[in-house]
């Protein structure tokens, strides 16, 4: 089952149990799938929620930020983004800051860049090419 239906069996679930707050979160989570498109990939989805989670985060809605948290898949740890930026900059030889657009791009087109904040690999890249 993807993860588009899945969101819509939680909000039927939480509508049944009385769960106002999870309910009232996902019907705005599923309005912003619909303005997207009516059937989304899973990365699609992830996209959306991802943003969601961000503005969550941003001003301060924890309830919202904790329901939406929730289908979003765990984050590589920092150790392990390091260990992927060091590897894209020793294959490609990158040494300088001036290359850093460069890494990112690089990063952004490898397999785990779902799973990494990006804000965070960009204060690795800087330290490592500093």
């Amino acid at each position: 089952m993807n993860l588009q239906k899945q969101i819509g069996l939680d909000m039927v679930n939480a509508m049944k149990n009385k769960e106002t707050n999870k309910v009232s979160v996902l019907r705005v989570l599923k309005g912003e799938f619909n303005r997207v498109g009516k059937e989304l990939s899973d990365e699609e989805v992830l996209k959306v929620i991802k943003k969601m989670v961000e503005n969550a985060k941003e001003f301060g809605y924890v309830d919202e930020f904790e329901i939406l948290n929730n289908y979003l898949p765990k984050m590589l740890e920092p150790k392990e983004i390091k260990i992927i930026v060091k590897n894209i900059i020793d294959v490609n030889g990158f040494t300088s800051i001036k290359e850093m657009g460069q890494v990112m791009g690089k990063l952004k087109q490898c397999k785990e860049s779902s799973l990494i904040d990006m804000k965070s690999a960009s204060i690795l890249v800087k330290d490592l090419l500093s």
